[in-house]
C-alpha cells in the first residue's frame, strides 16, 4: 500500500469543492425539511391528518416508506427526508468513486502514478476511502439535524447508520463497476442504476403487501428495515457493510488482473468511417445526446410521480395552514393547481441543471484537448460557443417539455383531470423558459471568462433553487430572493402585467450570452 497517504491527499484535494458542496446540500435539504415539518405538523391534529392522508397513501408509501409509529418532529423529519435522500447519497458516492478511480485512469494519471512504484490497488483504495469519508461526513450531518430536531440518542445513531451503511454499500458497488465497465461513463450508469433500482424495488415492496420480500433484496430496503423511531435495529445495516467490503475486495481482485484502460466488458467498435459531411452542430449533438436524454428521462420520471400525486394532494394538504400559504403564493386557484404549479417550478430548476451539464461538458472537451482540435478546423470560436450554448439552452427547454409531459401523463394515470393539469404544467413551463435559459447563459458566460469557472454552474443552480422555489420554505428574505431568476417567474394563470418580467429576463439572457461569446473569443483555449 505504498503511496496511499499521498494519493489520499491528492484525492481530497481533487474533491475539495465537490465534497463540501455535497455535504452542505444534503444538510440544507434536511434543515429545510425539518423547518417545513415544524410549520406543517406542529399539532396533534395536523399529525393525525398526515397519518390519515400521506401516511396511508400508496404513492407516498412507495416514495418515502411507511410512516413510523412515533409521530415526534424528529421521526417525521427522518421519514420525509429518509429513503429518498439515502438513495441520493448512494448515487453521490457512486459518482465520487468513479471520478476518483476510472476517470483518473482515462485521463492517464493513474498510469503515471503506477509508474512511480505504487501498488496496483492503491489508487482504487484511495478513491474508495475519499468516497467513504464523504459519505460518513454527510451521514453525520444528516443525523445531527435529526438530533437537533429532538431525536433521542438511539434513533439518531440509527439514522446515521442508515445513511452511512447504504453509502458505503454504494461505494463497494461503484468500485466493482469502475473496474468491470468499459468506461467511466458506463460505470456511472451501471452503479447508479443499481442504487436507483434498489430504491424502486424497496418501493414496490412497500406498496404491494404480497411483494414485501423485495425490501430484503438491496441496501435501500435494509436501511428501511433499520427503522429509526420504531425498531432501532442496526442488524440489517451489517448486510450493507458486507456489500461494501465484498465489493472492494472483488474490485481489488479485478484491478490486479485487468489492463489499464480496459474492463471486463469491452467497448463496442465504432463505425469504420465517419459521416460523409460533418458539422459543428452534428458533433455537439453526438457528444451530448446521451447526457441530454438521460437528464430528460430522469426528470420525466420524477414529473410523472408529481402528476400522479396531484389528484391526491388535496386529501392530505387541506386544512394545513402552512401548505395553503405556500400554495397561495403560487397564485393558483386551489390546492391541486398550486401543487402542480409549485412542483413544475422545481422541475424548471432541474431543467436548468440539464443545460448547465452541457456547458460543463464543454469545459471537459477543452481540458481533453478536443476543443482545440475542432478550432484548428475551419470553425470560428463564435460558432463553437454559439452551437454549444444554443444546444444547452435547447436541451434545457426540451427537459422542461418532458417534465410538463410527465406531469400530464401522471395525472392521467391516476385518474385526475389530465387536460387541466397538463395545461397548468405546460403554462408554468413556458413562463419559466426565460429563467431557465438565463441560468444557462450565466454559467456559459463564466466559462467564456475562464474554463475552470464552469464548475460554478452547480452552486448557481443550487442557489437559484434555494433563493427561488425554496425561498419561502427556508425563510429567505425577499430582497435576497430577487437574485434568483425563478423568483420573477410570473404566477399562473399569467396576467397582462407579467409580460414585463419575462421580457426583461429574455433581454438579460441575450445580453449575458453575447458577453460570454466575446469573453470566449478573447481568451486562451486550455
Amino acid at each position: 500500500m505504498s503511496g496511499l497517504p499521498l494519493l489520499l491527499r491528492a484525492g481530497i484535494r481533487r474533491d475539495r469543492v465537490i465534497a463540501p458542496l455535497t455535504v452542505v446540500l444534503f444538510v440544507l435539504v434536511n434543515v429545510s425539511t425539518a423547518a417545513s415539518i415544524r410549520a406543517m405538523y406542529s399539532s396533534p391534529e395536523q399529525v393525525a391528518t398526515l397519518r390519515a392522508g400521506a401516511g396511508s397513501n400508496t404513492a407516498f408509501v412507495f416514495l418515502l416508506g411507511p410512516l413510523p409509529a412515533d409521530t415526534s418532529q424528529a421521526a417525521l423529519v427522518s421519514w420525509r427526508a429518509g429513503l429518498f435522500m439515502i438513495a441520493a447519497l448512494g448515487v453521490c458516492a457512486v459518482m465520487t468513486v468513479v471520478r476518483q478511480t476510472r476517470r483518473e485512469e482515462e485521463a492517464g494519471r493513474t498510469e503515471l502514478v503506477l509508474a512511480a512504484g505504487v501498488g496496483r490497488v492503491v489508487p482504487l483504495a484511495a478513491g474508495c476511502l475519499v468516497a467513504a469519508a464523504t459519505v460518513l461526513v454527510a451521514s453525520a450531518g444528516m443525523a445531527a439535524v435529526i438530533g437537533l430536531s429532538g431525536g433521542g440518542a438511539a434513533p439518531t445513531a440509527i439514522v446515521f447508520g442508515q445513511y452511512a451503511c447504504t453509502g458505503l454499500a454504494a461505494v463497494g458497488v461503484a468500485a466493482v463497476c469502475s473496474e468491470a465497465a468499459a468506461s467511466a461513463h458506463s460505470a456511472n450508469i451501471a452503479a447508479a442504476s443499481i442504487v436507483a433500482g434498489g430504491y424502486l424495488l424497496r418501493g414496490v415492496g412497500d406498496a404491494a403487501a404480497d411483494l414485501s420480500w423485495l425490501r430484503w433484496t438491496n441496501p435501500i430496503g435494509w436501511a428501511e428495515r433499520m427503522a429509526p423511531f420504531d425498531d432501532d435495529n442496526l442488524v440489517p445495516g451489517l448486510a450493507s457493510l458486507g456489500v461494501a467490503v465484498g465489493g472492494m475486495l472483488v474490485a481489488g481482485w479485478v484491478r490486479r488482473r485487468r489492463d489499464l484502460g480496459s474492463g471486463l466488458f469491452g467497448r463496442r467498435a465504432g463505425p469504420s468511417h465517419g459521416p460523409a459531411g460533418w458539422s459543428t452542430t452534428g458533433i455537439v449533438w453526438r457528444l451530448t445526446r446521451t447526457q441530454t436524454s438521460s437528464w430528460a428521462s430522469g426528470t420525466a420520471v420524477y414529473a410523472f410521480v408529481v402528476g400522479f400525486l396531484s389528484s391526491q394532494v388535496a386529501d392530505f394538504a387541506a386544512g394545513n395552514a402552512y401548505v395553503e400559504k405556500i400554495i397561495d403564493a403560487t397564485g393558483a386557484g386551489g390546492i391541486t393547481d398550486g401543487f402542480v404549479v409549485a412542483m413544475t417550478g422545481f422541475l424548471a430548476v432541474a431543467a436548468a441543471g440539464g443545460g448547465v451539464a452541457i456547458v460543463v461538458s464543454m469545459r471537459a472537451e477543452e481540458r481533453a484537448g478536443r476543443a482545440e482540435l475542432m478550432l484548428a478546423a475551419p470553425v470560428s470560436r463564435l460558432r463553437m460557443y454559439g452551437v454549444y450554448l444554443g444546444w444547452a439552452a435547447a436541451a434545457a427547454v426540451a427537459v422542461l417539455g418532458f417534465a410538463a409531459s410527465g406531469v400530464g401523463l401522471g395525472s392521467w394515470a391516476s385518474g385526475g383531470d389530465a387536460v387541466h393539469v397538463a395545461g397548468l404544467a405546460f403554462t408554468t413551463a413556458a413562463v419559466s423558459v426565460p429563467a431557465v435559459t438565463l441560468v444557462v447563459a450565466v454559467v456559459a458566460a463564466l466559462y467564456g471568462l475562464r474554463s475552470s469557472f464552469a464548475v460554478a454552474g452547480w452552486p448557481i443552480v443550487l442557489s437559484a433553487l434555494v433563493l427561488g422555489p425554496l425561498g419561502d420554505l427556508v425563510g429567505v428574505p425577499s430582497w435576497l430572493r430577487r437574485v434568483s431568476p425563478f423568483t420573477h417567474v410570473p404566477a399562473v394563470p399569467v396576467t397582462a402585467s407579467a409580460w414585463l418580467p419575462l421580457l426583461v429576463t429574455t433581454v438579460l439572457t441575450l445580453t449575458v450570452a453575447a458577453v460570454g461569446a466575446l469573453l470566449y473569443r478573447g481568451r486562451d483555449i486550455g
